[in-house]
């Protein structure tokens, strides 16, 4: 048991060296960047309630106004989608979503420090019909990709932007 103990401590440091984390563990922004900014995109947007949730998980705390930030994230975010393959009736069967994200971080505000892209795609088989699952279906997609990147921003931000 006590040497169970002794060994446990080692594996531990090892494991926090090389960046493992648990899963479900939020990383947070750098300390220096806090109170945190959030621009370029609405308060309301799906988007940016998702990274907010994740930054309140993650112990972060976000400026009130743009004035009493540390850090400023400044974010923008597309989706495209185009066919991805059809049956042998020339209809589409399958769709290909690419969402894009750029962000921009600057601390202290107006010094650039880092800027970058993050990409999310999926293909989805839709060969028609059911049209209310597939409307709940698309927003729970959405929702997964929103999740998504906003924890690989996080990952980013935490890592200092390195890539």
């Amino acid at each position: 048991m006590r040497v169970a103990r002794l060994l446990l401590l080692p594996a531990l440091l090892l494991l926090a060296g090389c960046g493992f984390h648990l899963r479900g563990a939020v990383p947070r922004p750098p300390a220096e960047m806090e109170p945190l900014w959030l621009a370029g995109l609405a308060d309301y947007h799906p988007f940016v309630r998702e990274l907010r949730r994740q930054l309140e998980w993650s112990g972060a705390r976000l400026a009130g106004s743009a004035q009493e930030a540390g850090g400023v994230l400044r974010l923008s975010l597309s989706q495209e989608s185009r066919v991805f393959s059809v049956n042998a009736y020339n209809s589409a069967v399958e769709y290909e979503y690419l969402f894009v994200l750029h962000y921009r971080t600057e601390h202290p505000p107006g010094t650039l420090r880092d800027e970058g892209r993050l990409e999310s795609r999926r293909i989805v088989y839709a060969p028609g019909g059911e049209l209310l699952g597939r409307v709940r279906e698309g927003e729970m997609r959405q929702r997964d990709v929103y999740r998504e990147l906003a924890g690989r921003l996080l990952q980013r931000l935490a890592a200092g932007g390195n890539r």
